[in-house]
């Protein structure tokens, strides 16, 4: 009887053995396909990340447009020489000009008579020969440009506003083809598009020194009463280069945070409303007095060292003035609106 209960305890103990290995080898089993699934995840994750990645760089290629441009004659200029800049862009030691034509006639107060539709040039010039950048009509749209540097490199970027399209090239001079090197990086309808900081910083600055000239260079009525701009015709002649100076500052500044929105700051569309406003009817003393107080703020402006270049971002004193701007023009909205 001994031995049969022997017996039997021996074989619970070998079942119970036999189940706790089997517990064991099951939960290995499990932890041993966990282990798997998580690695597949893993990899399924990076694969979609090359994928996005590889589908970005194409998308990126697809829209860059490469093309060298070449010495050429121009046989005939647009009507009016828009704007124009200097620079050693083929590191001659000697500065080439940059000029931007537009068939649009320039009336006396500095102001153009816009059609729905222009002929832009816009050319630089190195002694006897003429690199045509951009020769093109543009509708419903403009064009601009600004000079910069690249890696140590001299550089021309140019804005082409068209409808509700922006697009942003630029021009580099090749010594070994003696031409220049066009390339489009940034359309604004390509949302894969990389930010180009260069760029930005070039045309943010220049906005600043659009402000700059506005509120000194064409700013000489800020000092005059009000009473003396009654006259329709004298307010006309004095405000409208003020007008044009901070509208330009105003398509480089949208498209500065267009590129890089590190740079977003206050629009100016409050302060071309003020100057329509005054352009319109006699200004109220109010409205001189708001434009005094804009004119003071800007002048302590230094648009040379309006960003941070390492830090990517605006000077802090840049954008404490422009939020005193701001201040200003918020009074006269509700001013306006009571």
């Amino acid at each position: 009887m001994r031995g049969f209960l022997l017996g039997i305890v021996c074989l619970i103990g070998i079942l119970v053995g036999c189940t706790d290995q089997s517990d064991t080898d099951q939960a290995n089993e499990i932890n041993k396909l966990k282990k798997q699934l998580e690695q597949l995840s893993l990899e399924k994750d990076n694969l979609e990340e090359e994928k996005n990645t590889l589908e970005l760089a194409m998308s990126e290629e697809a829209n860059r447009d490469y093309s060298m441009i070449l010495a050429k004659d121009i046989e005939k200029y647009p009507y009016a020489l828009y704007k124009t800049a200097s620079i050693d862009i083929d590191e001659d030691g000697e500065d080439e000009i940059i000029e931007l034509h537009v068939d649009a006639g320039k009336m006396e107060n500095g102001r153009y008579g816009w059609d729905d539709g222009q002929k832009w040039l816009l050319v630089v010039k190195d002694g006897d020969k003429t690199y045509p950048l951009f020769d093109e009509y543009v509708q419903l749209g403009y064009i601009d440009f600004s000079t910069t540097t690249f890696e140590k490199k001299p550089l021309i970027v140019m804005i082409k506003a068209q409808h509700s399209d922006r697009t942003v090239q630029s021009f580099k001079f090749d010594k070994d083809e003696q031409g220049y090197l066009k390339e489009t990086f940034y359309k604004k309808e390509n949302t894969n598009n990389h930010y180009n900081e260069t760029a930005s910083y070039a045309f943010f600055q220049e906005a600043f020194q659009f402000i700059d000239m506005a509120f000194t260079t064409n700013a000489s009525f800020i000092q005059e009463s009000e009473k003396d701009l009654q006259d329709e015709e004298k307010r006309w002649l004095a405000i409208g280069p003020m007008i044009e100076d901070i509208s330009n500052a105003e398509r480089l500044l949208e498209m500065a945070t267009n590129l890089n929105p590190e740079l977003t700051v206050v629009s100016l569309a409050n302060l071309i409303n003020l100057l329509y406003q005054i352009d319109n009817k006699p200004p109220t003393s109010e409205q001189m007095n708001q434009l005094k107080s804009i004119q003071g703020v800007f002048k302590e402006i230094d648009s040379a060292n309006s960003i941070l270049e390492e830090e990517n971002r605006i000077h802090p004193e840049i954008v404490e003035m422009v939020e005193k701007v701001n201040l200003i023009l918020k009074k006269n909205n509700s001013e306006t609106e009571s």
